[in-house]
């Protein structure tokens, strides 16, 4: 190859090497020796990137500014995700920090800002209505329901069994989407190149099912607490529908809302029953699998402690074969359905409203946005 290529010699097949590279969580990436002073240490607001854009101004808690790189030379390849080309068409970009969402929304409206990453798809017909254009694609985020299966009641099978039954996460989804998205059970994605429908097969939604399991399980009304928070509103909107299923199938569930910083420590360390949770977009399903699968005696993280599952997803990351790596991919899922050691609810929708003077402006399903190949009317 030419001086200018980067060659990485592997001791093993790896199928999630270019999508680790690529990730956008945790991302790779390489610094420049100007990144850093005399001393070694790395010089504040030093950011030198690859891209058609560079560091402007950066006022923290208010505003990161960019500015056009004149000297950027573009692929000639087509836009894809953050690949291909990525010409500037605007001199100057500025990401606005405004915490909360109904001032992000009024702002949009007025025309303060042109565009708004992360609508709640239940705000859609709103900013149609406003004159903003709504785009909107399958997403890669994972909405799910966390279960503590070393929790004394919820490491009964049968227990778990009867919640997934007695749970409808095509209603779930239907009510905290507006209809945007449709159940999603399993760790690929509607949205991926692997799906087909069998990554939707799940156990039905049937509470008379659901309480002769509970009472197969010798369940006596002990109370289950599903913690959630009132920071993400679609996390508390889905556990408020999950009480009231699981209410009606004979589960003595309750909510316990906590502040998201509590929540999330709870998550780290494994404290709770029931949690109503995320996941981030991973481009693979071996990267999403790879977050709930492990040992919960050294990572309390993981929601699937099981040896057969983990050896599935190790031969998923070992085989660059598109066939063999969808086949692995479907027995993971089918062993998911029979331990129940989560409640996949949705994938939510990427969903992103824009000023009607923007032009060239896409959404993808990573939830990222861009804003090269990008351009304002007047």
């Amino acid at each position: 190859p030419d001086p200018r290529t980067v060659v990485f010699t592997l001791k093993a097949p790896n199928a999630l090497f270019l999508a680790q590279l690529a990730s956008v969580q945790c991302n790779g990436w390489v610094a420049s020796p100007k990144n850093v002073g005399a001393d070694g240490k790395w010089l504040a607001d030093s950011a030198i990137g690859s891209g058609p854009f560079t560091l402007k101004e950066w006022v923290k808690g208010q505003y990161l500014a960019l500015e056009r790189f004149a000297d950027y030379k573009p692929v000639k390849e087509a836009p894809s995700g953050f690949a291909g080309s990525r010409e500037a068409y605007v001199d100057e970009v500025r990401f606005m920090v405004i915490p909360d969402t109904a001032a992000a929304e009024t702002a949009l409206f007025a025309g303060e800002l042109d565009v708004l990453p992360d609508l709640e798809s239940s705000r859609a017909e709103e900013a149609k209505s406003r004159g903003m254009t709504v785009l909107s694609t399958q997403g890669l985020s994972w909405t799910v329901i966390l279960l503590q299966t070393k929790d004394p009641l919820l490491s009964n099978v049968k227990i778990r069994e009867a919640l997934a039954h007695a749970a409808d996460i095509n209603q779930i989804a239907a009510a905290s989407t507006s209809g945007a998205a449709t159940g999603g059970p399993s760790a690929v994605a509607q949205a991926s190149s692997f799906f087909d429908d069998d990554f939707l097969k799940w156990p039905e939604y049937d509470p008379v099912k659901a309480k002769a399991l509970l009472d197969e399980a010798g369940y006596n009304g002990e109370p289950i607490k599903i913690q959630t928070n009132t920071r993400y509103q679609g996390m508390y909107e889905n556990a408020v529908l999950l009480q009231a299923m699981l209410t009606a199938a004979g589960f003595n569930a309750q909510l316990e809302v906590l502040d998201w910083a509590a929540q999330l420590d709870n998550y780290r360390v494994g404290k709770f029953q029931i949690q109503s949770f995320g996941y981030s977009a991973r481009l693979d399903p071996s990267l999403m699998y790879g977050v709930i699968l492990g040992d919960k005696a050294t990572d309390p993280t993981a929601q699937w402690d099981s040896k057969e599952a983990l050896d599935l997803y190790t031969k998923s990351m070992a085989t660059t074969e598109a066939g063999q790596r969808k086949a692995l991919f479907k027995q993971l899922h089918a062993l998911m359905a029979k331990d129940v050691p989560i409640l996949g609810l949705y994938y939510e929708p990427s969903v992103d409203a824009v000023s009607p003077k923007v032009k060239g402006y896409s959404v993808w399903p990573a939830a990222n946005p861009h804003v090269w190949g990008v351009w304002k009317s007047e």
